[in-house]
């Protein structure tokens, strides 16, 4: 049950990031350095984990 939840959690992100770049015809880099409008959940936290406080 607590995977079934955070799987559900994940893909509400996953969506919710995808969302968002849409109506803006945004993009971010891929782990090529190409462009795209499909990122990654972990990608994104992947490039999150090198800012420090």
């Amino acid at each position: 049950m607590v995977m079934g939840l955070c799987l559900l959690v994940y893909s509400l992100g996953h969506r919710a990031l995808r969302q968002s770049l849409k109506p803006g015809y945004q993009t971010i880099q891929n782990q090529l350095g190409k462009p795209t409008a499909t990122p990654t959940l972990r990608w994104v936290f992947q490039c999150f984990m090198s800012i420090h406080l």
